[in-house]
């Protein structure tokens, strides 16, 4: 009898622990942003304010820390102060003069010269439809090819979509279990790996080009460390709550510094 139950009870067990493996993401809802979740910084310079850090500026205008602090000279701990005013973008440099060409002294004939495309009156009406389809596909290829890209970070219970107070997506909390995994959304190197930027708990942020910042925040754990590169699907983290009042992952796509749609870029449900 005795062993009886120890079977039984061993049985309800495992079959409550299976009921609590992450699902698919599939309920979506929707909730206000935080404030820390609408801070853009755009521009060429930034004045830096009270409760400033070099790591959230860098987040918020689409660098990273160690590019700020190379453009402005600072070093580690890369202490700044309230007033003063950081370069956002490296100074380009002067573009070269270009000479002034004497077509009459060079032996190059003119008609070997082309300076503007043709004009748009050299398309006939076939070539001019046959040149709009072209341009939808490639536009509808473009699109496909940004959603291939991209995988989602990790599974839960439902999904909630962050949204702005001017009605745009923020970012997307996905709610799961503690110690789930989290992977990278795609390939890229991660460029931050701490807890320095205040709402976010331990965070890891991935750049996967001059362009694109990838954000994986509130995890109990992080397992990659910073300069290191990882592939799309890899395990960075693991679930958790700091920062947070519930165990999620939030999850951010940044363009330049620009909060964009996840949902524009993730496989479709």
């Amino acid at each position: 009898m005795r062993v009886f139950v120890v079977f039984i009870c061993s049985m309800l067990v495992a079959s409550c622990a299976g009921r609590f493996e992450p699902a698919p993401v599939v309920s979506l809802s929707t909730r206000l942003a935080s404030e820390n979740n609408l801070t853009e910084i755009t521009g060429n310079t930034y004045i830096v304010q009270p409760g400033d850090t070099l790591f959230a500026i860098a987040f918020y205008s689409g660098n990273t820390y160690r590019e700020l602090a190379k453009i402005n000279g600072l070093s580690a701990p890369y202490t700044i102060n309230v007033g003063q005013t950081l370069k956002l973008t490296a100074t380009e440099p002067p573009p070269h003069t270009r000479p002034n060409i004497d077509l009459a002294q060079t032996n190059t004939p003119k008609s070997d010269i082309r300076v503007d495309p043709l004009p748009a009156q050299a398309y006939g009406e076939g070539e001019k439809e046959k040149h709009r389809n072209n341009h939808k596909a490639h536009n509808k290829s473009s699109i496909n090819s940004v959603k291939r890209r991209w995988v989602w970070p990790a599974s839960g219970e439902h999904t909630i979509a962050t949204v702005g107070s001017d009605g745009t997506n923020r970012g997307l909390d996905i709610k799961g279990l503690l110690g789930s995994k989290i992977t990278a959304a795609a390939d890229g190197r991660v460029v931050y790996a701490g807890n320095a930027l205040k709402g976010y708990g331990n965070l890891i942020i991935i750049k996967h080009d001059d362009e694109y910042l990838s954000a994986y925040a509130h995890n109990d754990s992080i397992l990659v460390s910073e300069q290191t590169y990882v592939k799309q699907g890899q395990q960075i983290a693991t679930m958790g709550q700091s920062g947070a009042s519930e165990v999620m992952l939030h999850f951010e796509i940044r363009k330049k510094g620009k909060s964009q749609d996840p949902f524009i870029y993730l496989p479709d449900i």
